[in-house]
This record gives C-alpha cells, sequence and structure tokens, in this order.
C-alpha cells in the first residue's frame, strides 16, 4: 500500500503563497520609495497599490477553490495541470520581481507622463501577470483534488460482455 496517498499535498499552497507574495514587489516599491522621502503617499496611490494586491490575493484563492470543486474535463493542452500550473506560476513570480527590480532601478529617474513606468509596470501586471495567476491557481487547485481510482475488483461487471461498464 501507498503511504503517500495519506499525506497532504502541501504544493499547492506554497504555490499561491508564492504568487501573492510576489505580487506585492511591483506594487510596494513605489510606495517604499515615497515614504522614504518627505512627501506622503498620495491616497489614489495607496489605494491602487493595496487593492491590487488583495485583488489578486482573492482571485488567486478563488480559482484555486473553483478548480478543486471543477469537475469538467481539461483540454488536452492542459492534461498535466498540476505541473502547467506550477510553471505558470514560476513565469509569473519571475515577471512579478523583474518588475519590481526595474521599479526599484529606474523608478527615481523615470518620466511622470502617461506612459510613467509605474502605468507600464501596471498595465503589464493587469494584462499578463494577474490572468496568469489566475489561470495558474485554477490549475493548481484542478490537479491538487485526488480523484479516486475505480479498483477492477468493484467495477460493475456488464453481464452481456464480461466487461467493466465505461471500459
Amino acid at each position: 500500500m501507498d503511504t503517500n496517498s495519506n499525506r497532504p499535498q502541501r504544493t499547492g499552497w506554497v504555490i499561491l503563497v508564492l504568487m501573492v507574495a510576489t505580487n506585492f514587489l511591483p506594487w510596494m516599491e513605489p510606495l517604499v520609495r515615497e515614504t522614504l522621502s518627505s512627501e506622503l503617499v498620495d491616497a489614489p496611490r495607496l489605494r491602487l497599490s493595496m487593492g491590487a494586491c488583495l485583488l489578486g490575493a482573492a482571485l488567486v484563492a478563488m480559482t484555486w477553490l473553483a478548480g478543486r470543486h471543477a469537475s469538467s474535463p481539461l483540454p488536452r493542452l492542459l492534461s498535466r495541470p498540476r505541473l502547467t500550473g506550477f510553471k505558470l506560476a514560476l513565469g509569473c513570480a519571475a515577471v512579478n520581481i523583474l518588475c519590481g527590480l526595474v521599479v526599484a532601478k529606474f523608478a527615481a529617474s523615470a518620466s511622470s507622463g502617461l506612459w510613467s513606468l509605474d502605468v507600464v509596470v501596471g498595465t503589464v501586471w493587469f494584462l499578463v501577470v494577474l490572468p496568469g495567476e489566475v489561470l495558474s491557481s485554477y490549475l493548481t487547485g484542478r490537479g491538487s483534488v485526488r480523484r479516486p481510482a475505480v479498483e477492477p475488483a468493484t467495477a460493475v461487471m456488464s453481464p452481456a460482455r464480461e466487461m467493466p461498464l465505461g471500459a
């Protein structure tokens, strides 16, 4: 008997925490930079940064739960949801870290026009990172559900063919 099947797998939670924690890098870096100066942080900027982090955390948690309770078949491209979700999570975390590093390095010297660095990073986050995190958390939740396997001894036999039903 496999003793590992009785232990819970916590990699799904680790992936969720990784995604949520790295969301704070690109959003909090401008706030940290501004609070180091003598000026106070503007309320709209604070609301946007905290709101984006909370939105990301809520969506990641909800889609992970939705993946855990989903029963519809996945497309063939996503036949290994746990591995695909993990790869997406690592990619999103890398983009978050990269965005945080870019903001930390270049935001002080960047211009504050229509396409300021903060706007570009926010746009990349909302269009690339957040959808990637949502898909990753759904797939991770989907891959962490253990479906009970039908054992041959308990399969219902069809009297006409002497084969298990559904085979």
